[in-house]
């Protein structure tokens, strides 16, 4: 008997927004397929999927422990959202590789349709960032007796909708700095400034009003410029 082999792997989604990425929110049912495509006959243990959210920050920093002697602390953290499982062929179990249970797939294409509901509680939108990842994805399984399992992960989108008319987000923001500029001996006088804006929730292609007062009391020609940072 010749054995089949697994030509091709995949994960499809249902739910594609206008630029063919999947995207979610909570409570929100996250389904697709898995397309599995064979050449001759092969005999599977299970076909599972697993879906997972989470959230992972990581940055290091420099540390002085005196006498000359310095190091660099690590630091790490991850939150799980959520963490689903589930077997659309064969069964759960990993701890054999006996021939009791197998399920044969024939030649040719095969579409294992899944399905999950997000949980209801808030979830980060999904971000990539320098030290940290929010992410969200599915991961298909193919499990054969004696062989290493065949994995493939797809991520998916999502995107937690913010009320911008609460009170936290519809207060004004303020902020006062000074600063006092020096050139070897000699020192001018303070720069100030004070800018606010009208609210802190603002949406897509919305325009920005900054009200800044400036006081320069030193000889130096300042130019004031405005500008929005992404912080981590």
């Amino acid at each position: 008997m010749v054995l089949g082999k697994v030509k091709s792997l995949t994960i499809s989604f249902d739910c594609l927004s206008n630029s063919n990425i999947p995207v979610y929110s909570r409570g929100d049912t996250v389904s697709g397929r898995i397309s599995l495509e064979v050449t001759g006959e092969i005999r599977v243990k299970a076909l599972k999927i697993h879906a997972r959210g989470h959230a992972k920050v990581r940055w290091s920093e420099s540390r002085n422990a005196g006498s000359n002697t310095a190091y660099t602390q690590n630091y790490t953290e991850e939150v799980e959202y959520f963490n689903h499982k589930d077997v659309l062929v064969g069964h759960a179990r990993d701890d054999d590789n006996s021939e009791e249970g197998l399920h044969t797939i024939h030649s040719g294409r095969h579409e294992y349709a899944f399905s999950f509901e997000l949980p209801q509680i808030p979830l980060a939108t999904s971000f990539e960032g320098r030290h940290g990842s929010v992410r969200y994805w599915v991961k298909a399984e193919l499990h054969r007796p004696w062989l290493l399992p065949v994995k493939l992960k797809k991520e998916f989108t999502v995107f937690e909708h913010i009320d911008i008319n609460t009170p936290s987000l519809l207060s004004p923001q303020a902020g006062t700095k000074e600063k006092t500029l020096c050139c070897w001996l000699c020192t001018s006088g303070p720069i100030s400034l004070s800018a606010k804006i009208e609210r802190k929730g603002y949406t897509p292609g919305e325009s920005i009003q900054i009200f800044a007062e400036i006081e320069n009391c030193s000889s130096r020609v300042v130019v004031p410029k405005a500008a929005i940072y992404q912080t981590q």
